[in-house]
Formats: structure tokens, sequence, C-alpha cells
């Protein structure tokens, strides 16, 4: 990795982020960040012009799809006036665009979605290339320490699956990797052990993935917990993504195949109704509006755990479980989209009908635990919706006239 000069005094560089895209800009944002950089983030490529000559930054990361002013046209203003590196972050995949770039001077070219290391390095390398002047007085700039992470993820013979997931893992944003090994008869364990030589191991003797999960919990020991499938079905580099929303002030963020942005080619029809059915049931009886329910992709903080009991659930149920006692809770859950692959190699362990039944089973059981509540209706502040008469504050009355 190379070291990124600093200015006198330890300060970082600034990036400036343009892009018409918010949550991507909150994603590079953040990477920026953790990395110890400086952004700004504009959303037009007229502000881009201006803010530049406003105030040079070290270098501009600059998508091609913009409304009104493209990139390219963003690019040929900035030219005009500036030679700081400019990289160019667009989903576009012709080959004849990355030439187009090149030919105009463009410094680099990277294509969406983006690996955060291969981001960084591109960038890095632009930075430590270029020449700049001397800036004698710049207030030091504060860097934004993120919270820690632990990555839970529960196997069952995946030994063929992992070299084609952990490579991905965004270890820049994971500080500790726990597999929960469910006695797999293959070399899982070993194989995760060669891929990621600081992966802590937990073995379960206990069947279920409900198990799998409370073993992993237990033994996760960082500010928030990211449960994520070894099969390909969940893909590791929409980590930050979950970082981000709990950061933005959520307790519970789990992902959604089927909100804006999300996806799925691993459900076939049988599944999408019946997870149809039970995203009904959940929004009609605890009056939420999720997108999805059976899907396991989910991240939240540490303390969550203090007020959820999952010591009765051991199956696919689990997640279900879980997600509807955080509404109990009262807790923020918030909903991220994310895309479910196919399972890379193997068979998955789903039971489309006999795991389905446990599903509703659970539903009703917390539909009916929330009917009997004591709590149910209660005012929580932010949390809750206030009761039908709220009590008044006595103040006392203020005497006006003048003063003798």
């Amino acid at each position: 990795m190379l070291s990124v000069e600093r200015y006198p005094g330890g300060e970082s560089r600034t990036i400036l982020i343009v892009d018409d895209d918010p949550d991507t800009c909150s994603m590079l944002e953040m990477i920026f960040r953790v990395r110890g950089y400086t952004t700004r983030i504009v959303n037009t490529g007229q502000e881009a012009v201006q803010s530049v000559e406003r105030r040079e930054p070290d270098a501009v990361v600059l998508d091609i799809m913009m409304p009104e002013m493209d990139g390219w046209e963003t690019y040929r203003q900035l030219r005009a006036f500036s030679d700081i590196p400019v990289l160019f972050l667009t989903a576009v995949s012709s080959g004849e665009e990355a030439a187009r770039a090149l030919k105009m001077g463009v410094h680099d070219y990277v294509r969406k979605p983006f690996h955060s290391e291969e981001l960084l390095a591109r960038l890095e390398l632009l930075i430590a290339n270029h020449s700049y002047p001397s800036v004698p007085e710049r207030r030091e700039a504060t860097r934004l320490q993120r919270p820690s992470v632990s990555l839970v993820i529960p196997t069952l013979n995946e030994a063929e699956n992992l070299p084609l997931v952990l490579p991905f893992l965004p270890m820049e944003w994971i500080d500790e990797v726990i597999l929960v090994d469910g006695c797999s008869t293959d070399d899982t364990v070993e194989v995760a052990q060669q891929l990621v030589p600081s992966i802590k191991i937990v073995l379960e003797s206990r069947p279920g993935k409900g198990a799998a999960l409370r073993a992993g919990y237990r033994d996760a020991t960082c500010d928030i917990i990211i449960v994520m499938d070894a099969d390909g079905s969940n893909d590791p580099r929409e980590i930050p993504r979950f970082v981000m929303a709990l950061s933005e002030g959520s307790d519970f963020v789990k992902g959604s195949r089927f909100a804006h942005g999300g996806g799925t080619t691993d459900m076939p029809r049988v599944r999408q109704l019946g997870n149809k059915f039970f995203v009904f049931l959940v929004n009609l009886f605890f009056n939420v509006q999720f997108t999805d329910l059976c899907y396991g992709y989910h991240a939240f903080w540490r303390y969550c755990l203090d007020s959820l009991d999952l010591e009765d659930v051991d199956g696919f149920e689990i997640d279900t479980a879980i997600y509807v006692r955080t509404l109990l809770q009262r807790l923020r859950l918030t909903e991220t989209p994310s895309f479910e692959g196919y399972r890379f190699r193997g068979e998955g362990k789903l039971r489309t009908f006999p795991d389905g039944m446990r599903v509703l089973v659970t539903i009703l059981r917390e539909i009916v635990r929330n009917l009997r509540s004591p709590q149910r209706g209660t005012y929580l502040g932010f949390r809750g919706k206030p009761p039908v008469e709220l009590p008044l504050l006595d103040t006392p009355k203020v005497k006006t006239g003048a003063r003798r």
C-alpha cells in the first residue's frame, strides 16, 4: 500500500466526490474518510466546477453519467483551469468509453461495481505521482473513527465456496471474522484458515442456523455485528452499505432483495409467493412497510442483543424471529437494498415447505405475543407514536408590564 503524502501539520488530502447518486456518495465518503482523507461532495457538474474554482481539491472522483452536464463536459471545463488528478467512476462497461476517457487525458478509469481496495490504490497512485504546490497553512483535519465490526459467517460444508467469497471481504471495514461451523465433513475450517489466517473458528454441535448464529453472536466482540452467508448468495462488497446505515442512526439493518436497488437470481416462484405472504402478515400486524422478510443478510449494533431473546429459535426462521422481535422492542429497524446471487457450488440447506411452515408459525407466535404485550402502544418519544392524549406541562405564567 502506498503511503499518501500529507501536508505540513499532518492534514490529509482532500477528495472531491462528484456523483448524482446519494448512496454512492455516502459509500465513497466513508471509504475515503476511513482511510484518512478529507472529502467534499457535489451532485452536479456545475457544482464541481464551482467547488474546484473556490478551493482546489487534491483529486476528483467523477461520475460520467449525470443529468444536464455529464462527466465528459465537467472534465473538459475543469481542464481549462486546473490539472488536478481526475478519476472517472462509471457503470458504463463499454471499452470505447474507457478509450475515449484515456484519449481525453483522464488520469484513470474505474467501473462500477468497484472494489474499494482497488479504487483506493489507483487514487493513491495518482496523488503520489502528482506535483502539488506547497500549502503552508491548513487546518488540521479530523480523522473519522468508524465503529469496530464483527462479521459472523455460518457454514456447513462450504469448502468449495469459501475461496470464491472470502477474498472479496472488504477487510478495511472488518475487525473480526468469525466462522461458525456446524460440524462440516469437508475442509471448510482448514480452507477458511488458509484464506484468512486471523479468522476465529467457532464449532457448534447443535444443528440449525439459529444455533449457529447465537454461537456467533456470543463470540463477537465488536460494536457492530454483521451476518453473511458463505455460499455466494450474499455479496461481501455490500458490507460498507450496512455499516453506513447503522452509522446514520439505525439500531438494526436488514438487507432487502425487493427494495429499490436490490434483486435476486436465486429465488424460485413458489418462494417469492411465500415471502410476499409473510411480508404482508408482518406489515399488517406490526404497522411497518417491509419489502422483504426471509433474507438473512443483516447487521446490528451489539447492544441490541441485550433486549433480544433468541434462545428458542434454532432453524432458518431465526431471521424472521430476530426482525419481528426487533420491532417488538421498538428498536429502529431499516432496510437496505441487497442483491442475492446464485449459490456458487453445492446444494442449499433451505427446505421450501418445512422451513416455510416454521417461518409462518414464528410470525403467528410473535403476533400473539405482540397483542398480549403490556408495552403495546407505549409512548417512546422519537421511537414510537404518542398516545391520544398527552399530559400538558405546567409552565409558570410570565407577568408582563412596565417595570417600576
